[in-house]
């Protein structure tokens, strides 16, 4: 069996909508080039209006059906997929590379998306609904090209953060507390608890093996337990957390990177500067001046 990898919606495809890298569609079946099975390298939002659509992905499948929301991350593998002939609703794909520009994506979503493991179809209200449907409309509306000006890109990237924090809000109005699952595989809940941690001690620390120690595994075993259930490294995720949270002071306060480092508990400022520079290609200083 041949697997097929989806990193990318490039430009010249039918169902780009001007940005690269962001498709919004109303039929899974405009994804040209799609040769199922597929792994997915991108964040799928599919909302269901009105009809039903049946996807099977991974070992398992799952129906949409009216006023239902479906988002996976990168990693699965779509098998197939079934379309009633009434159906009705949109589907958006998001390159996690893009979405890495505009929001924080999986370190705030993650524990959602671990927590509907089992099935990650909720059932929305019809005020959820209407939001859902009026933020996909202008964000695809501002994608078009005939928008183009200075800041569209800033535009859509502001569209798609609101996008993106709506439906988080949606998915944790839905969640319970993760321990009331029936069941939920060991990697899973360690990655929950490994972000959980992470949330809270990555100002303090950026060890591997301090999170191991607190999580009573070894360095080794918790890397490849988060590897495995989220596709990136526990240095990755506690990077993302760092660097999330440096971006966020230099563009919303008046501290100095000095101030900066120290909050963030860097040995010296150029320490920190260093490491922002690795993760981002830019100093610190630099990013900042970007902004203005």
């Amino acid at each position: 069996m041949v697997l097929k990898t989806i990193d990318s919606i490039p430009r010249s495809s039918a169902l780009a909508v001007g940005i690269d890298n962001i498709a919004i569609f109303n039929d899974m079946s405009m994804i040209r080039g799609l040769e199922l099975p597929a792994k997915i390298d991108f964040i799928l939002s599919i909302m269901c209006e009105a009809g039903r659509l049946l996807i099977s992905y991974d070992n398992r499948s799952h129906e949409l059906t009216k006023n239902s929301l479906m988002v996976m991350r990168q990693g699965h593998v779509i098998n197939s997929y079934e379309l009633s002939p009434d159906f009705k609703g949109h589907v958006i794909v998001v390159s996690t590379k893009h979405l890495d520009k505009t929001v924080p994506t999986m370190t705030k979503f993650m524990p959602y998306m671990i927590h509907f493991m089992g099935n990650p179809v909720i059932k929305l209200t019809e005020v959820e609904m209407t939001n859902q449907i009026e933020l996909r409309n202008l964000l695809k509306a501002k994608s078009q090209p005939q928008s183009e000006h200075a800041y569209r890109v800033n535009v859509v990237r502001s569209v798609l953060e609101a996008l993106f924090f709506e439906t988080l809000g949606v998915y944790s109005a839905h969640s319970m507390d993760l321990r009331s699952m029936q069941t939920i595989r060991r990697k899973d809940s360690l990655l929950y608890d490994f972000i959980q941690l992470v949330e809270s001690e990555f100002r303090r620390e950026r060890s591997v093996a301090y999170y191991a120690n607190r999580l009573c595994v070894s360095p080794k075993h918790l890397s490849s337990m988060v590897k495995e259930a989220s596709g990136r490294t526990a240095g990755d995720w506690i990077d993302s957390y760092v660097i999330m949270e440096a971006k966020a002071l230099l563009k919303n306060t008046g501290m100095t990177v000095q101030e900066i480092s120290q909050a963030l508990n860097f040995a010296n400022q150029s320490f920190f500067g260093k490491y922002f520079k690795h993760l981002t290609g830019i100093s610190p200083r630099m990013y900042r001046s970007t902004l203005l």
